[in-house]
């Protein structure tokens, strides 16, 4: 298992040097840290999700947010075109005029049309103040000046916006393009500017996606590494295809449940927050009042919708457990109609029937009522979402018809007014989506603990301290009180004794298939017995190196993969010293020399796993060539259990003959000729040596023999 590969310090040190951000780096270690825990540490390598892609990524999404701010903006002023259409018409003092001048860049002694300005004048107040003559009671401040503008595009909120710190740009806009001074070019204008920061946000969000998926697959890809070397360390000890199975399983499902949780974890932390912070800054900034007000009745009403769901799927489990309790007692009616046939009680029996067929369909109908969206207690969250939507939109509506004044200093403009709904609508999903994390981080951890529990399987076998080179099998072969039993406590072998001649040919059966695979997988250590010992020429085997051991003592298994690579890199399987010739004689011993000469490329074949032109004959001959050019002492051959046809079968008889000469091969058969070839047949049953004996002498004296003869190729039983 990976821990984490760096400490935040040192994440900080080296990143916040080389590009000056130890502080953004420091903070995204601090989110990742609270996204991850227990297994979904040790799972995942914090090196692989702290590089500089996920940084990357938080500035993808910073642009993002800030486009989407840049998105709300120009709709605001799309809309305002189109509610105002360019007029504005004003009553301003001389120091007004001149700021409107100034931020707007229009002067009004240029003949532009759609701008019109006439002197107006404030009416005298009844009384003057004491010392004040008529002739001085007309003030500058109350000379006004009438301006009166039309289709000049944004000018609208050019002037509304002057006190707000966003305003100067806008004014710096609308003075640097006319396209922004005019209604159809302003239009045009927005529209285009509309697309193109859609479009740049889209880029965005891909961007982040792309990222999200690379760090994801980077994190999980040192998973599916430990995976596959777990996988060779513990694959070995699989009899009966549970471990393949479950590796399989955890590398095409798990690992890809991992991947995709992670890939929405490191988005949505990198990405809604930003976003959330962003359309909150828009709303504060469009009505800071207004989003203070609307915070209380939503909070309230998530509160209250989320209390009545958690009601609703209370009750909804428990009316589904009376309906099922319910089914049960009406199905096990159907069990008793013998006796009520026998004592004539069929007329209690239908109402008896009747009337809980009747409470059944209540509970049916009250479950539809609390499972229905437009029931309860989907009604209930009808009306409250209602009310609260009804209450917020009059908030919202009250701010645009309400003028500006002492008690509300600025009003909201229709065109605010729709923004401000637009980012309320982006907000809420963006908040559904964040406390969503909740469950992606804990299905992360289900994910991560099933990992975790294989990862941490400690392989049975290992190599002594101070294990030394073992020989070849040259006199006996000794299985001395062995015992082994599967992870899951089933005993297979259980004080296993016999013994066995070098340079003869064995068979080990079982009734029991896993009992004679137990058997010669303790033969090369693939697994390890729990007591007992087995001994080679008298030297215990677990003593022995693995190397000399596997070296001398080789397994063919009756579905062996085909190694990627050419046919002679196949028959190698890995050798480097081993010669052509070594390899196209191993060939020929096996009668695999015909078909390989006749493929495209003979032995520069290229072949795969998946490899078409061989069958599954070609294949086992091409694995026994693999391990006869080994030359090994002990030769475990298990035969595969397809069917093979009449041609294979010869060439296996005549090859099985030559393997045979000079070596011990024990065989794990399936078919019956050749356990009548062998010149032993072991059999074990229940853990013991049930017998042992040439086929002729066992067919006539061990009934477990012939049981396990005839369960496997008496005529009728693949019709059993």
């Amino acid at each position: 298992m990976l821990l984490w590969c760096c400490d935040p310090d040192g994440i900080h040190s080296v990143r916040g040097s080389r590009l000056g951000l130890g502080k953004t780096s420091d903070t995204l270690a601090s989110i990742v840290d609270a996204a991850f825990a227990s297994s979904l540490e040790r799972i995942l390598s914090r090196r692989s999700l702290l590089r500089g892609h996920l940084l990357a990524c938080f500035f993808w999404s910073l642009a993002a947010a800030l486009l989407q701010g840049l998105l709300l903006l120009d709709l605001c002023l799309l809309l305002g075109l189109l509610v105002d259409r360019g007029q504005l018409n004003l009553d301003l003092t001389p120091a007004d005029l001149i700021r409107f001048t100034q931020q707007s860049g229009i002067s009004l002694a240029e003949p532009a049309a759609g701008i019109a300005a006439s002197p107006a004048t404030l009416p005298q107040p009844a009384t003057l103040p004491q010392g004040v003559t008529e002739a001085q009671g007309v003030t500058e401040a109350q000379v006004l000046v009438h301006v009166a503008c039309k289709e000049r595009g944004i000018l609208p909120f050019v002037w509304r916006w002057r006190d707000v710190w966003w305003g100067g740009a806008v004014a710096f806009l609308f003075r640097s393009s006319s396209w922004l001074q005019w209604n159809l070019l302003a239009l045009v204008w927005l529209l285009s500017a509309g697309a193109v920061l859609w479009v740049l946000r889209a880029i965005c969000l891909r961007q982040i996606r792309a990222l999200g998926d690379f760090i994801a697959m980077d994190a999980v890809a040192s998973t599916r590494r430990q995976l596959h070397r777990q996988v060779l360390r513990i694959g070995v000890e699989d009899l009966d295809g549970a471990t393949h199975k479950l590796a399989s399983e955890l590398f095409v499902n798990v690992t890809e449940q991992l991947r995709q949780g992670v890939f929405v974890l490191i988005t949505t932390l990198v990405r809604y927050p930003l976003e959330i912070l962003g359309l909150l800054f828009v709303l504060l900034n469009l009505d800071w009042r207004l989003a203070l007000q609307w915070l209380a009745p939503l909070a309230l009403g998530a509160i209250v919708l989320n209390q009545l769901r958690i009601s609703a799927q209370q009750k909804s489990s428990q009316i589904a457990d009376q309906i099922e309790r319910e089914q049960q007692s009406l199905v096990a009616s159907f069990r008793n109609s013998r006796m009520i046939r026998g004592l004539g009680l069929e007329q209690n029996e239908h109402d008896r029937f009747q009337k809980q067929l009747e409470r059944y369909h209540r509970q049916l109908a009250h479950s539809e009522k609390w499972s229905d969206p437009a029931g309860y207690p989907g009604w209930g969250v009808f009306l409250i979402g209602t009310v609260v939507l009804t209450f917020l939109l009059f908030l919202i509506s009250s701010h645009i018809l309400v003028d500006g004044g002492a008690a509300i200093p600025a009003r909201m403009t229709i065109a605010e007014g729709i923004t401000f709904l637009v980012a309320i609508g982006l907000i809420l999903p963006a908040i559904r989506t964040w406390r969503s994390l909740a469950e992606i981080r804990r299905q992360l951890i289900l994910a991560a603990d099933q990992l975790e529990r294989f990862l941490r399987q400690i392989p049975s076998v290992t190599q002594a301290v101070g294990a030394k080179f073992l020989h070849p099998l040259a006199k006996i072969l000794h299985f001395d009180n062995v015992k082994f039993q599967t992870p899951s406590g089933r005993i297979l072998l259980d004080g296993t004794n016999f013994q066995l001649a070098a340079d003869k040919c064995y068979a080990f059966v079982s009734v029991n298939p896993l009992e004679a695979r137990a058997a010669a997988f303790l033969l090369p250590r693939f697994i390890e017995p729990q007591a007992g010992r087995i001994l080679i020429d008298g030297e215990d085997i677990a003593w022995g190196t693995l190397e000399s051991l596997r070296a001398e003592t080789v397994f063919v298994g009756a579905d062996d993969p085909l190694i990627e690579g050419s046919v002679y890199q196949n028959l190698c399987g890995g050798r480097t010293d081993l010669t052509q010739q070594q390899a196209t004689d191993a060939a020929k011993l096996t009668h695999a020399h015909q078909f390989i000469v006749k493929l495209f490329n003979g032995y520069e074949t290229l072949l795969t796993d998946e490899f078409a032109a061989l069958d599954a004959g070609q294949r086992f001959r091409l694995s026994l060539a693999r391990a006869v050019v080994r030359n090994p002492a002990l030769l475990i051959i298990e035969e595969p259990s397809v069917g093979l046809d009449e041609d294979t079968k010869g060439l296996l008889v005549d090859a099985y003959d030559r393997i045979c000469r000079g070596r011990t091969v024990i065989f794990l058969p399936s078919r019956l000729s050749t356990v009548r070839r062998t010149d032993q047949v072991v059999v074990l049953h229940e853990g013991k040596v049930a017998a042992l004996g040439p086929h002729a002498q066992l067919v006539t004296q061990s009934p477990v023999y012939r049981h396990w003869e005839y369960v496997n190729f008496h005529e009728y039983r693949h019709e059993v």
